[in-house]
């Protein structure tokens, strides 16, 4: 089933973005006029979960959201739980049939996934629109597959994910760095 999703995934990836993704495809921020960065010690750590029996990664802000089958693999950055100045929201998608999840600070490219079957999550935290903040790029990457989206501020990682048969699709958002002292991820106990 994964594999012919990954047909209708492919489409719906060619119309939204037939180019990787650019500091100028993310949203205006909700805060027109201001030039604050809102408060770094506010933002909590993005968590990110992978399930390997039906390659998904997951990421959310809460400690204790681990669906069944997922499994942490650590701390990909930090992002903020409400509006702060300077910050825009990034939405968070899944599609059951490809048993991928996707996020995304686009309005454009939320609506058409959802009408490619994607289910939205709502909100999943908020994030810069720009490093001017002290932001990092977040790097999305899509399996060469199509089932699965991969989130990462490492390069290093970002590298390997496309020697491994991922696609670079640009920069989702700018997120804080979490300062976990590793190059990929915070190991979580």
């Amino acid at each position: 089933m994964k594999f012919t999703f990954a047909f209708a995934l492919a489409a719906f990836l060619t119309l939204v973005s037939a180019a990787p993704l650019e500091d100028n495809d993310l949203e205006a921020p909700q805060s027109p006029g201001t030039d604050a960065c809102g408060t770094p010690t506010q933002a909590r750590p993005f968590y990110r979960l992978f399930n390997s029996a039906v390659t998904d990664h997951l990421y959310t802000l809460s400690a204790n959201e681990a669906p069944a089958g997922y499994k942490r693999e650590g701390v990909s950055s930090r992002i903020f739980p409400s509006q702060q100045p300077g910050t825009i929201a990034i939405y968070r998608l899944y599609s059951a049939s490809a048993t991928d999840h996707l996020y995304t600070t686009s309005l454009t490219e939320h609506n058409a996934a959802l009408k490619a079957g994607f289910k939205s999550e709502g909100v999943v935290g908020y994030v810069y629109p720009s490093a001017s903040c002290g932001g990092v790029p977040l790097y999305r990457l899509l399996s060469a597959s199509g089932g699965d989206h991969l989130y990462t501020t490492s390069v290093v990682e970002r590298e390997a994910a496309v020697r491994g048969g991922y696609v670079s699709e640009g920069v989702a958002a700018y997120v804080l760095p979490c300062n976990c002292g590793m190059d990929r991820t915070e190991v979580m106990g």
